[in-house]
């Protein structure tokens, strides 16, 4: 795993462990609760317009998923943009 996945799998173990402790999933592992690994983000953003800050990760199907698992839309336009 290259460094770049070793950090998204760190974010994903913090946050699956979180929610796991809220007692907000079932899920025995953070790839079942996301339903992927990490070594399938190929991005992550900070903010999506409409949102807020946040992590949404980029998957190399093209997803969009953030930490707490739901499913965003994929247009780039509504990642990391400023409003002005």
């Amino acid at each position: 795993m290259n460094s770049l996945a070793q950090i998204y799998d760190a974010v994903m173990e913090k946050h699956f462990s979180v929610l796991k402790g809220l007692g907000l999933t079932e899920a025995r592992s953070k790839e079942e609760f996301y339903g992927f690994e990490a070594s399938a983000i190929v991005g992550a953003y900070s903010s999506k317009m409409g949102e807020g800050a946040g992590i949404y990760f980029r998957l190399s199907d093209g997803r969009v998923v953030d930490t707490s698992g739901r499913v965003h839309d994929p247009n780039p336009i509504w990642y990391d943009q400023t409003a002005h």
